[in-house]
C-alpha cells in the first residue's frame, strides 16, 4: 500500500472515529441550542475565523434554505462597521475549536450590547468563548487527522457536523416541508418538481394548433405544419374541445385511406378512433396540475403530450413530455 493511501484512509478512520464520539456527547446544552435558536424573534447570525469562518459561511445558507432566517457575519468586519446589521432579537451562533479566538473573543463582547444571547460551538467550556456564550456545545478534544496533527482536519469535520445537526434539528422544530424547501429552491431539481405547473409550460394562443371539425384534412395539414407541435387540437364551430388528432394518426390516415384528402377532420378524427372505447375520453389535464404530474400522466398513457382546457371546455393550450425534460422536470419517484 503507497503512503499516500494509507495516510487516506487514516484520516478518514480517525474523522469517523471523533464523529462517533460526538454523537454519543451531544446531551442537553445541544437541546437547549436547538430550543433557543429556534424562539428566537430575529435572525441566526453565525461567526467564526479561518476555518471555522469558512464553516460558519456554509452553516449560515443551510440554516437560510432550510427555514432558519441566517446571516454569515465575519467578526474582523463587525468590530469595524457591520454590528449595525444585528437587531436586538439576532442569536450568534459561534464557531471556534479552541474558544481563545482573539477577534471571535472581541466581538462576542460587543454583541451582547447590541444582540441577544449566543450559542457557541467549541471544545473548552472554560474558554473566553464559552464564558460569553448563553449555551455552548462543547465538540471532542480529539486530535487532528494527518500525519503532523496541525491543520484542522478532525476538528472542522465535528464543527461542521455539530452545525449540521442543529439545522437539521431547527428544521423538524419548525416543521419545515419539502414544499417550503423547494420556494427557496426554485431552480434545483426538487423545486422544479414541485412548484412548477402545467400553466408555466403551455403552447398558447398563437402556438395552440387548433381545427374545427367541419374543416378539410389538407386544413389539418396546414395547421399541424405551421405550428410544429405534432397534433392539433379538434374543436367545434363554438370552440369545444373533441380530441387531438397526431402525426401518428396522420401516417394511419394516408397510408390506410383511399381518399384521405377528400375527408373532414371530423370523419378524419373518426376513423384515427375505430379502435378505441365508446367511453375513452380525451386525455387533459388543469392547468394547475403539477408538471411533473403531467410528465407522469403522458408517461402512464404513453403519451407525449397533454390538452389543458379552459373552465368553458374549450382548448387552452397544450403541455409537451419534451419540454418538460428539456427543462429538468422530472417525476416524484426520480
Amino acid at each position: 500500500m503507497s503512503d499516500s493511501l494509507r495516510i487516506g484512509r487514516e484520516v478518514i478512520e480517525q474523522e469517523a472515529r471523533a464523529l462517533e464520539a460526538l454523537a454519543k456527547s451531544l446531551g442537553s446544552t445541544f437541546e437547549d441550542a436547538v430550543r433557543l435558536l429556534a424562539s428566537t424573534p430575529g435572525r441566526v447570525l453565525v461567526s467564526g475565523v479561518g476555518k471555522s469562518g469558512s464553516i460558519a459561511q456554509k452553516v449560515a445558507g443551510t440554516l437560510a434554505s432550510t427555514g432558519t432566517p441566517a446571516l454569515f457575519l465575519h467578526p474582523i468586519e463587525a468590530l469595524h462597521g457591520d454590528l449595525g446589521v444585528v437587531g436586538e432579537g439576532d442569536v450568534l451562533l459561534a464557531l471556534s475549536k479552541s474558544g481563545h479566538t482573539e477577534e471571535l473573543v472581541r466581538f462576542l463582547k460587543h454583541f451582547q450590547r447590541v444582540g441577544g444571547s449566543i450559542v457557541s460551538v467549541c471544545e473548552s467550556l472554560e474558554s473566553p468563548v464559552a464564558r460569553l456564550s448563553q449555551v455552548v456545545v462543547q465538540i471532542p478534544m480529539v486530535g487532528e487527522a494527518g500525519p503532523l496533527s496541525l491543520a484542522p482536519t478532525t476538528s472542522a469535520v465535528l464543527q461542521l457536523a455539530v452545525a449540521d445537526a442543529l439545522a437539521m434539528s431547527l428544521l423538524d422544530a419548525r416543521g419545515f416541508t419539502a414544499e417550503q424547501f423547494a420556494r427557496f429552491h426554485p431552480e434545483g431539481a426538487l423545486g422544479r418538481r414541485l412548484l412548477v405547473r402545467c400553466e408555466d409550460m403551455l403552447h398558447e394562443g398563437d402556438n395552440l394548433p387548433l381545427i374545427e371539425a367541419s374543416a378539410s384534412v389538407p386544413e389539418l395539414l396546414v395547421e399541424m405544419n405551421s405550428k410544429g407541435l405534432g397534433l392539433a387540437c379538434v374543436v367545434t364551430a363554438e370552440g369545444q374541445f373533441i380530441g387531438v388528432f397526431t402525426d401518428g394518426d396522420l401516417r394511419r390516415l394516408l397510408t390506410q385511406s383511399e381518399a384521405p384528402l377528400k375527408l373532414t377532420v371530423q370523419q378524419a378524427w373518426e376513423n384515427s378512433r375505430r379502435e378505441e372505447t365508446a367511453d375513452s375520453a380525451p386525455l387533459t389535464v388543469a392547468a394547475d396540475s403539477l408538471a411533473a404530474e403531467a410528465l407522469g400522466l403522458m408517461r402512464d398513457h404513453q403519451v407525449t403530450s397533454l390538452v389543458v382546457l379552459q373552465e368553458d371546455g374549450k382548448p387552452r393550450g397544450i403541455v409537451r413530455m419534451a419540454d418538460l425534460l428539456r427543462e429538468g422536470i422530472r417525476e416524484a419517484s426520480q
